[in-house]
């Protein structure tokens, strides 16, 4: 006795369902994050904008703020304090101007020499940014990132040194590491840009020559 099939007459038989590829859209968190990162990225855009091309105008959220056509409540929510919005356009000003900080003492010398040669490519945003130091108060990360570095790449002096005695080699590695010391050599000394590069490794080098060598 034959079987009978139990599918019905002039209807193929059913196909088991091939599986669901998932697919993986943004979730809302993720939008949101790249969201709430491009509109930081916009104010520190603008707020290094404002001190470069307006050294003399108030630097301050609502500032930041017109510049980058948000309102003041959107630059408090994104850089509560000023410190933080500074430090934004610290980052900004790193990033250009290719400051890197020694990592050991032999590296002291010919980074530094590289860090007068970028003053000199970027000479007026440099120039830009001293004049609006004060304002803005960027020479607090500079600084502070600059004695975190030479304190590493000084340490097996400083170990061997007073408190005090330290904290004034550092203090002096940072003066001399800097753009306000690039801008005095060159309008208050009148060296040419390798003058005042020559300059600089020669102080720094007769700092570190007069200070005390590990055994």
């Amino acid at each position: 006795m034959s079987s009978r099939s139990s599918a019905k007459p002039g209807r193929p038989p059913a196909r088991a369902k091939s599986p669901t590829i998932a697919t993986s859209p943004d979730t809302p968190s993720a939008t949101a994050t790249r969201r709430r990162a491009a509109v930081a990225a916009l104010l520190a855009e603008h707020a290094f904008t404002l001190l470069r091309e307006s050294p003399d105008a108030p630097f301050n959220h609502e500032a930041v703020a017109a510049a980058a056509g948000v309102s003041p409540r959107t630059a408090y929510r994104y850089f509560p304090s000023q410190s933080d919005l500074v430090a934004a356009v610290w980052r900004q000003l790193r990033d250009r101007t290719g400051t890197v900080w020694p990592e050991t003492e032999a590296t002291i010398i010919p980074y530094l020499r590289d860090l007068f040669a970028q003053f000199e490519r970027n000479n007026a945003l440099t120039r830009a940014v001293i004049a609006a130091a004060p304002r803005a108060n960027i020479s607090q990360h500079g600084s502070a990132e600059g004695r975190a570095a030479f304190k590493r790449a000084l340490a097996p002096r400083l170990a061997i040194m007073s408190r005090k005695q330290g904290a004034q080699l550092v203090a002096t590695c940072v003066a001399i590491y800097s753009a306000p010391f690039w801008q005095m050599l060159r309008d208050r000394g009148q060296l040419s840009p390798v003058g005042a590069a020559d300059a600089a490794c020669h102080a720094m080098q007769a700092l570190l020559s007069t200070s005390p060598t590990p055994p």
